[in-house]
């Protein structure tokens, strides 16, 4: 769901004959309308109608899954690399961590200074890398540093796995990003329900640095879906 459709074709999309009757059940589920919703930013979260990928393990740590969220269109700044699908596991997880030991404070007023995003776009699915942008949310692209790159992320309905794992965050290496994407990969062979995944497009990490305890971390892994075609 993208922010420049009409709110009547959101509608339709979702299965409703009438743009009043979907503002009136968005309103009585969340509060407020679409429009208004649109207006503040804010993250919606979806009861999805079915469970669509259960509890996984990982090594010990554990996937939750899903959450349905409705998430607004941000802006990011960071530090672009190509990586070849092969050796994605590896790569990333270092691209990341140089970025936030070294780069992520050349990033000029990040939204949520704590918060790091890892953004993974597909340019042409026969290519046999990506893009991938250890990065930092922004308010706006005013100011951009030399040798950094931006990038928008839609408006998305998109679907959410939290990873926790008894570890401190910096040690999500090749080993457990492989085993993650895995589980996530034979979780959504299992999806049964009126969506689709769309993470050739784009997915992306978060995590916040400040929820390690001592003990555990947190990740949050979001792509956007689609509702099926019937």
């Amino acid at each position: 769901m993208l922010t420049e459709k009409r709110i009547l074709d959101i509608a339709i999309e979702f299965g409703y004959e009438h743009e009043q009757t979907y503002i009136r059940a968005f309103k009585r589920e969340y509060g407020f309308t679409p429009g208004e919703c649109r207006h503040s930013g804010r993250n919606i979260h979806v009861t999805p109608p079915l469970h669509l990928f259960p509890k996984n393990n990982v090594f010990g740590n554990v996937v939750y899954g899903p959450d349905m969220i409705m998430v607004p269109s941000f802006h990011l700044i960071g530090r672009k690399y190509q990586i070849e699908f092969a050796e994605s596991v590896t790569k990333a997880p270092e691209a990341a961590k140089q970025f936030w030991w070294n780069k992520r404070h050349k990033v000029p007023d990040p939204v949520e200074p704590n918060i790091y995003y890892g953004l993974t776009r597909t340019l042409d699915p026969s290519l046999s890398w990506t893009n991938y942008l250890p990065s930092m949310r922004v308010k706006n692209l005013t100011d951009i540093p030399d040798g950094f790159t931006d990038d928008t992320v839609p408006t998305s309905l998109c679907v959410g796995f939290r990873y926790i794992g008894n570890h401190h965050y910096e040690e999500i290496d090749g080993i457990r990003a492989e085993a993650l994407y895995h589980a996530i990969d034979r979780l959504a062979e299992e999806h049964k329900g009126r969506y689709e995944l769309q993470d050739s497009e784009f997915f992306f990490e978060k995590i916040d640095t400040d929820a390690y305890d001592g003990q555990y971390c947190q990740m949050e892994w979001l792509a956007p879906i689609r509702v099926k075609q019937t």
